[in-house]
């Protein structure tokens, strides 16, 4: 057995792990009830939901620039860890008093992962021409 070993998380992805630590303090924040349930839209779409897609696009374009990959496969995995990571912070909101679980929110999550992993993909294939 090994004494005196650590694990240290390389130092590329300490800014997604900040962010997905910020993501899952924020998510599961009670949230005070009030008379208004009305959210503002952008072209037709919640801006919560834009808010949603905008953060779990960001997660994903961290992993991404920590992992400095650009091939497929190392991609999408790294989108599906985000996707998982939704899908985890939503069900976790489940439990918290004045959350609720939502499918549409998983939905903008996943849908914001996708879109950024496919544009890491897409620079780098342009960077390579």
């Amino acid at each position: 057995m090994a004494t005196g070993t650590t694990h240290r998380v390389p130092r590329g992805y300490r800014p997604a792990i900040a962010f997905a630590a910020l993501v899952l303090c924020t998510s599961l924040i009670p949230v005070p009830e009030s008379g208004s349930t009305a959210v503002p839209a952008l072209l037709g779409v919640s801006l919560d939901k834009w808010v949603h897609a905008g953060s779990y696009g960001l997660l994903t374009g961290l992993l991404a620039w920590g992992r400095r990959t650009r091939t497929v496969a190392a991609v999408a995995l790294l989108v599906g860890v985000v996707v998982a990571y939704g899908a985890g912070v939503e069900f976790l909101q489940g439990l918290v008093a004045s959350r609720t679980t939502s499918g549409a929110d998983f939905l903008a999550n996943a849908v914001g992962a996708v879109l950024v992993g496919v544009a890491w993909l897409a620079v780098g294939r342009s960077n390579d021409d």
